[in-house]
């Protein structure tokens, strides 16, 4: 019996972003690698691999917050894994220090992270509060919390997708781009492997 993931009710996919390109078989691996000895419970301190991942996504993140803007409002989604994997959604104005602390909490515990994602800045604290509060109201519908923010074996795409689409509901037209809504943490597609 195979389970597909829970998708949004139709009127809200619209607010989605196109799909981002590929990432690299390299990244791929890497992601496959530290995630596959997280979820068997890594030996402290974390195996190279998980660094190594960790590194990677925190410079994606840095480089991102730089093109965008390295403080505003914005909703984010972690993937991270270990022995009970969950994904996240959280909000704040500083991304940076958030996704730092989040790291050091999480490896004291040998969990890592191995995925993110970073929604469009949006207006203010008050949009912010009610997309945070929409992308949790559609992740309870399918998955269990187990804090106000976490979800055990939760789909990241679906987490994702939540995200995307709340902060989607709470541009204003003066903010929002033409382009896509939320911007994943991706390296680009490349002809070779890196």
């Amino acid at each position: 019996m195979t389970t597909t993931p829970p998708t949004l009710p139709a009127q809200y996919r619209r607010l989605l972003p196109p799909p981002g390109a590929p990432a690299r078989p390299s990244f791929l691996r890497l992601q496959a690698e530290a995630r596959s000895l997280l979820l068997a419970g890594a030996p402290a301190p974390l195996p190279p691999p998980v660094v190594r991942l960790q590194r990677w996504l925190r410079s994606r993140i840095g480089d991102e917050l730089l093109a965008t803007g390295a403080v505003g409002h914005r909703l984010y989604v972690l993937e991270i894994a270990g022995p009970n994997p969950r994904v996240k959604i959280g909000r704040t104005e500083n991304l940076w220090t958030r996704i730092d602390q989040h790291l050091r909490e999480m490896n004291r515990y040998q969990y890592g992270l191995v995925d993110a994602h970073l929604t469009a800045l949006l207006p203010d604290d008050r949009a912010l509060g009610r997309a945070e509060t929409q992308a949790h109201a559609w992740m309870a519908r399918h998955y269990e919390p187990i804090t106000r923010e976490e979800y055990a074996n939760a789909d990241y795409g679906f987490a994702v997708t939540c995200a995307n689409a709340a902060a989607g509901l709470h541009l204003t037209r003066t903010t929002a781009a033409p382009t896509a809504v939320g911007t994943r943490i991706r390296p680009p597609a490349t002809g070779g492997d890196s």
